[in-house]
């Protein structure tokens, strides 16, 4: 998932001093909606997986989720996806660690970061607070386990200066190849993440209740 949207000329979070200026959003988001095109164009390229995987773009993000909302708000609870990656503000890595916000939705997302992080070389920092301001929350919010990757904050942020030339373009090349790796173990693995939100689904729980009575697990 990545947000289209950004503030146009200001609304609906203009600051001080910008109302009226163009806010191009490079960073927030057109490099979220950048690498998921490139995964989709690889991942359709790689063939099908045991798991469908489905690309949305939505808009409204900017607006309170208006549009991630209204997809999940859409779907059935059978057919809700099995688990989320939301690309948003990934443009400026540079030498900091890949941020995940949301890693406390299921118990597996630190195991698989890590691990996405030994094939690639791009490390990654879950992050501790919990932080509700982005599209993964719609996901949250139906029970799914979702987690944003975020390249950190800077001082552009909902600002005209957030310009495409001010992007780490090589940074955003290892955020795609995370991605890639992360969303290609989820579009294959068989069991469900054993979530860690309130209103888990009973195949959930009992994948959770099985590990804490001592079944073998992989991680």
């Amino acid at each position: 998932m990545a947000h289209l949207d950004h503030l146009g000329l200001g609304w609906p979070d203009v600051r001080e001093g910008n109302q009226g200026k163009v806010h191009p959003g490079a960073d927030d988001n057109a490099s979220g909606v950048a690498v998921l095109l490139d995964l989709a164009r690889v991942m359709l390229a790689e063939g099908p997986r045991a798991r469908p995987v489905l690309f949305a773009v939505t808009s409204g993000e900017e607006a309170g989720l208006l549009g991630a909302r209204h997809l999940l708000a859409g779907m059935a609870e059978d057919s809700l996806p099995a688990s989320c990656v939301n690309l948003d503000t990934v443009g400026r890595l540079g030498q900091g660690k890949l941020l995940v916000i949301g890693g406390g939705s299921a118990k597996e997302w630190p195991y698989i970061f890590m691990g996405a992080g030994y094939v690639t070389g791009v490390q990654s920092s879950m992050v501790s607070e919990d932080l509700d301001s982005s599209d993964q929350v719609a996901c949250l919010e139906r029970g799914v386990p979702a987690v944003q990757l975020f390249s950190g904050a800077n001082d552009d942020y909902h600002r005209p200066s957030d310009t495409a030339d001010k992007l780490d373009i090589d940074g955003m090349v290892g955020i795609a190849e995370v991605t890639h790796e992360i969303v290609g173990y989820l579009a294959e693995r068989v069991d469900p993440l054993s979530s860690q939100l309130a209103g888990a689904s009973a195949a959930e729980q009992g994948t959770a209740a099985h590990a804490r009575a001592g079944g073998r697990t992989v991680s």
